[in-house]
This record gives structure tokens, sequence and C-alpha cells, in this order.
């Protein structure tokens, strides 16, 4: 069982964080219908699959490829570590639009905390990758927060920006992926966080991983 002490100051944090996004219709639509459908992971190292062989992307592959066996899925793992939202929005020009995909899941947040860029900054920064996304591809989109940190001074920080997220995707009528309350919801289930993330970290390990794509998959 996950101790009080691992759930201290997260219970009442992940409950307001529980929106669920609206579904990628022309992407299920795509997929359901045995059509080609390019999708990007976009984001920093938490896309990437930072010290593991296998990050989320990889296991939303398979569970897509195991829903939609006759599809062609294209999928493009555009994670890059360290990466801010200001470092997204110059690399979008060739990191996404080239691909000229169906669907893009962007992740960002926690480095933007780490080096201080402001909430209105990350949020104005999100806003307009989306929007140059939508306007370029014609792509749907879905925002996801991270994890929880166990540094609990940082973790409480992160909050914001995962907040942020959260905010633009509604205002956007983008698709949300709540990643913090998925893990949040099995630490109360029984699961420590410590057993979901790469000691001394702060990252997902595979464990952890699987449930961003099993999240994902909600909407599929």
């Amino acid at each position: 069982m996950a101790s009080n002490a691992t759930l201290y100051g997260y219970r009442h944090t992940y409950r307001a964080m529980n929106r669920s996004g609206r579904t990628p219709a022309r992407t299920v639509s795509l997929l359901s219908s045995d059509e080609k459908a390019v999708i990007v992971a976009f984001g920093d190292s938490i896309t990437a699959g930072y010290a593991v062989r296998r990050g989320f992307p990889h296991f939303w592959r398979e569970a897509l490829v195991r829903r939609y066996p006759s599809a062609k899925i294209e999928l493009h793992n555009e994670g890059v570590s360290g990466n801010t939202s200001f470092d997204g929005l110059a690399r979008l020009g060739w990191s996404v639009l080239p691909h000229r995909p169906d669907l893009v899941t962007m992740n960002f947040g926690i480095n933007d905390a780490a080096y201080g860029i402001s909430i209105d900054e990350f949020s104005s920064n999100i806003v307009e990758m989306a929007e140059t996304i939508m306007a370029e591809c014609g792509s749907e989109v879905i925002l996801l927060s991270s994890q929880p940190l166990l540094t609990p001074g940082f973790n409480d920080l992160v909050l914001k920006y995962y907040h942020a997220l959260e905010a633009v995707s509604s205002e956007m009528d983008l698709g949300y992926v709540d990643v913090y309350g998925a893990w949040m919801r099995r630490a109360e289930a029984g699961v420590p966080l410590e057993s979901l993330i790469l000691s001394g970290l702060d990252h997902p390990n595979e464990a952890g991983y699987r449930i961003i794509a099993e999240e994902l998959m909600k909407l599929f």
C-alpha cells in the first residue's frame, strides 16, 4: 500500500484535474476505417522516454494496433529531453509540421517550471503551437499533463503548469489527458508512486509509461 507520507500533499490537488478532453473523432474515424493515421508525440523527456527502452508512445502504438489491427498507424516520437515550451515552439516547423499529422499529442511543463518560465508565457506558447498545428495541418491536438514528482515543493510548482494545460485544452476544445490524476488514482488504490518512477530521476519507468498509454486509449 502507498504510505500516508507518499500521498500527503498530493491527495487534495489532483481531484480537480480530472477533465477528460474530447475524443479525436477524425483520427478515430481513420483508424476505424482501416486507413492511414499519422500521429506525432511532441514534447520533452516524458515524451522522449528518458532512460527507458520503451516510453509511452511505444506502448500507445501497441495498444492502437491491438484495437485497430487493420489500420496503418504511423507514429513519430518527437520528444526532446530538456525542452521547454519555447523550445517546442522553435522546432515546431521541422519536428511536427513536415509529418502532416492527423493527430498531435503535446506534453510540456516540467522544464518550464524548472527554468522559471511564467504560467502566462507557458500558456501562450501552448496556444500558439496548437493553433499553428491546427492551421497548417488540420490536425487534432491532445494535451497531456505529466506525472507527480517526488520532490514535494517542485510537485506543487509543476501542478500550476498542469492546471494551465487543462485550462488551455478547455478553452480551445482540445483533447486532454490528466496523467497526474491517473497516477494519483492508482496511488490511492495502493500502488506506491515510487514503483512508477525511476529511482533518483523523477521520470516514469516503463510501468509509469504504460499508465500514460492506457489513459490515452480512453479517448480511442
